[in-house]
């Protein structure tokens, strides 16, 4: 028995919507955020899901270079002050890695030093916390 046209084209939508979204995720752009915070980190994980990114986090220096090392992300977000871990040592062991890489740098106490050490080691944006989310989704769209 043949299916029927409605049936068919049921079956073809259907096929169409699955390989929109297995494209969809596929295109995603993965962040790498690293902040001592954890609340900070929940919210930046919880924000940048609802925008449609892929997203990682680390509590630490060590951890934020593990997961870096394992894979490419599109983008990194680092605290300037990760306990015992210098942000900008970590931005530094990052643009090793991986020269072209974007990261933002962020911070609650910024000093005309630690941005131009910021950029000098390679940064691409610094932000200033309380970080703005809608300014941060600005900045991300205008990456890609």
């Amino acid at each position: 028995m043949e299916p029927s046209n409605s049936t068919r084209r049921q079956f073809d939508n259907l096929a169409a919507a699955t390989n929109n979204i297995i494209e969809s995720r596929s295109l995603r752009r993965s962040i790498l955020v690293v902040d001592d915070e954890q609340n900070f980190l929940t919210l930046l994980h919880w924000f940048l899901t609802q925008r449609g990114y892929e997203v990682s986090t680390a509590s630490s220096g060590d951890e934020a270079l593990k997961l870096w090392s394992d894979r490419a992300f599109d983008v990194a977000l680092i605290d300037l002050r990760l306990g015992t871990c210098d942000g900008l040592v970590l931005l530094e062991e990052m643009t090793k890695c991986l020269p072209a890489a974007k990261i933002f740098m962020m911070t609650a106490y910024p000093t005309v030093t630690s941005i131009k050490q910021a950029f000098d080691k390679g940064a691409c944006r610094y932000l200033t916390k309380p970080v703005d989310l809608q300014e941060l989704a600005k900045a991300l769209r205008s990456l890609f």
